[in-house]
C-alpha cells in the first residue's frame, strides 16, 4: 500500500499540472455540447404540443357538415390534435406541396345531399403528400376512415328507425325520435373520449424525452472526456514501467494507481458542469418534467449514479489506451469504439427504434448498463442488476488493463 500511495501521489503531481487545460477544454465542451442539447430538448418538447394541419377543401359553411365541423373544433377534444383549415383547392394543394399541411380533404358537391337521402355514392377524399410517412399521417387517415363509417352508421340507425316507426304506425313520432336519436349519437361522439384511458409510456420506463436525453447526454460527455482526456497518458514509456516493476510496483499497481489519478483528473473536468447545472436547475432556469419544481435536490441526488458510470467510462478509456500503441491509436478505438457502443445502446436515436436483436445487444454494453443505472437513479428506483453491471465492467475494463500491461512490461 506504500507503494501504490507513493504512485498514485506522483501521478496526481501530474494531473494538478494538466488541470487548468483540462477546465478550458471542459468549458468549450460544455458550451460546444449544451446549447445543441437544450435547442434538441426544445424541439422534442415543442414536437409533442403541435396539431396536425388539415386543409378542408369543398363549401361547408352552409349545411350540418360545416355546423359539425364548427364542433369539432370548439367542443370536442380531437381540437387539441387536429386544426382543419377551410381553403381552396390551389391553396390547398400549395400548402400541402410546402409541407404546411398534414394533409388534405376534399368535401364534393353533393356530400351531403347524398348522405340524407342514403345513396352513399358520393365520397370524400383524403390526401396525403408521398412524403408524408410518418406516424401521423397514417394516424390522420384512419381518423377519416373513422370518421366517415361513422356518419354510414349513423344515417342506417336513423334510416332503420324511421322505417321501424312508420311500419308500426307511429309516422307522428318520426320527428321528436329523429331529434333524439341524432342529440344521442352527437353525444356519444362528443364523449367517446371517456371509451378509454390514454397512457404515455414515454421513453425507457416512462422518461419524457427530456429526461431521456438529459441522462444520455450526460453519459455521452463522459464517454467523449476520455478525447482531452489523452493528455494524461502522454509520454508514458514501457521502458519506464518496467523500472517500476524492478523497484517493487508491479502491473497491478501501476494501473491502479493511473486509474485513481486518471479518475480524479475526470471528476475535476466534471465539476465545472455540474457546478452550472445545480444553481441553473434550483433557479428553475430549465428543468425537466420530472422535476418541475423540485429545484437541484433529484439532480443531487442522482450525482452517485453519475459518478459511478463515470468510473466505468474512465477504466474503459485506460483499457483502451493501454491496448493501443500510441496515443493516435487510442484516441481512434476510443472515439469508433465508444461512439458506436453508445449508438447501439440508445445515446443519439431512442433505442425504441431499433430491431429487437440491436436493443438486446446495446443493454448488455457497458454504455447500455450506465444508462440502465442512471436512468433508473433518475426514476429513484433500485437499480440492483443495473448497477452490478456497470461495477462488473468496471472490474473487466481493469484487469484487462493489468494484463495489457503486464504483456507489456515482459517483452520490454
Amino acid at each position: 500500500m506504500r507503494r501504490l500511495a507513493g504512485f498514485f501521489r506522483a501521478q496526481l503531481i501530474r494531473v494538478w499540472r494538466l488541470l487548468p487545460l483540462q477546465m478550458g477544454v471542459s468549458l468549450v465542451i460544455c458550451v460546444c455540447v449544451g446549447i445543441p442539447a437544450a435547442l434538441l430538448v426544445m424541439q422534442g418538447a415543442g414536437e409533442g404540443q403541435e396539431r396536425y394541419r388539415i386543409g378542408l377543401v369543398g363549401d361547408v359553411s352552409d349545411s350540418y357538415l360545416g355546423f359539425g365541423i364548427a364542433a369539432l373544433q370548439t367542443m370536442d377534444d380531437s381540437r387539441l390534435m387536429i386544426e382543419l383549415i377551410e381553403m381552396t383547392e390551389a391553396e390547398a394543394e400549395s400548402a400541402l406541396a410546402r409541407g404546411e399541411l398534414t394533409s388534405v380533404v376534399r368535401v364534393p358537391d353533393g356530400f351531403l345531399d347524398a348522405v340524407v337521402f342514403g345513396d352513399n355514392d358520393i365520397h370524400v377524399t383524403y390526401t396525403v403528400a408521398s412524403e408524408q410517412t410518418q406516424l401521423g399521417a397514417t394516424v390522420m387517415g384512419e381518423i377519416a376512415d373513422v370518421a366517415s363509417t361513422l356518419v354510414t352508421a349513423s344515417q342506417s340507425a336513423i334510416y332503420a328507425m324511421q322505417r321501424t316507426l312508420c311500419e308500426q304506425g307511429s309516422a307522428e313520432r318520426v320527428g321528436t325520435e329523429t331529434d333524439r336519436l341524432n342529440l344521442m349519437l352527437i353525444n356519444l361522439v362528443l364523449s367517446r373520449s371517456g371509451f378509454g384511458e390514454v397512457e404515455v409510456l414515454g421513453y425507457a420506463d416512462g422518461l419524457s424525452l427530456e429526461a431521456y436525453y438529459f441522462c444520455r447526454i450526460l453519459l455521452l460527455l463522459m464517454i467523449l472526456s476520455g478525447l482531452f482526456g489523452s493528455v494524461f497518458f502522454l509520454f508514458r514509456k514501457t521502458a519506464l514501467a518496467g523500472m517500476l516493476r524492478a523497484a517493487g510496483v508491479g502491473a497491478f499497481l501501476q494501473i491502479a494507481g493511473e486509474y485513481l489519478a486518471y479518475l480524479a483528473f475526470l471528476f475535476a473536468g466534471f465539476f465545472l458542469p455540474f457546478c452550472l447545472l445545480v444553481p441553473g436547475l434550483e433557479r428553475e432556469l430549465f428543468s425537466l418534467p420530472e422535476w418541475e419544481g423540485r429545484g437541484a435536490a433529484p439532480f443531487l441526488a442522482l450525482l452517485p449514479f453519475l459518478l459511478a458510470s463515470a468510473a466505468m467510462f474512465a477504466a474503459f478509456q485506460l483499457f483502451l489506451y493501454e491496448l493501443a500503441d500510441g496515443i493516435v491509436n487510442g484516441l481512434l478505438l476510443l472515439l469508433f469504439g465508444g461512439v458506436g457502443m453508445a449508438y447501439l445502446s440508445g445515446y443519439f436515436y431512442p433505442t425504441a427504434f431499433f430491431p429487437a436483436q440491436l436493443r438486446v445487444v446495446g443493454s448488455f454494453l457497458p454504455t447500455g448498463a450506465a444508462a440502465r443505472f442512471v436512468e433508473s437513479g433518475f426514476l429513484e428506483r433500485t437499480a440492483c442488476g443495473a448497477g452490478a453491471a456497470v461495477f462488473a465492467w468496471l472490474a473487466v475494463f481493469l484487469l484487462l488493463a493489468v494484463v495489457v500491461r503486464q504483456r507489456r512490461i515482459l517483452r520490454g
